[in-house]
């Protein structure tokens, strides 16, 4: 799935809508999150990336500056692993 370019505020629901969707289309799979034509990354937008656990595809710079401004850039290059089901 490609990441829009700006992920600000006002982004963080549609792009949890589709990231739920991509998920959901790939049969409840990990989904790769394209991340190169990324220009913003917002604190909220990025909590919605950490918690879908889905990997990034080459994060452009700002994502890179996005996730060490937050201190979870170890998340880029080791994603977390997908939730068990209870």
């Amino acid at each position: 799935m490609t990441l829009p370019e700006r992920l600000d505020s006002s982004a963080a629901f549609a792009l949890k809508s589709e990231i739920e969707q991509a998920v959901k289309h790939a049969g409840g799979g990990q989904v790769a999150l394209d991340a190169s034509g990324v220009t913003y990354l917002g604190g909220l937008c990025l909590q919605v990336l950490l918690a879908s656990r889905c990997p990034l595809v080459a994060p452009s710079v700002p994502v890179v500056e996005a996730y060490g401004l937050f201190g979870v850039s170890a998340y880029l290059t080791e994603p977390l692993a997908p939730l068990k089901e209870k």
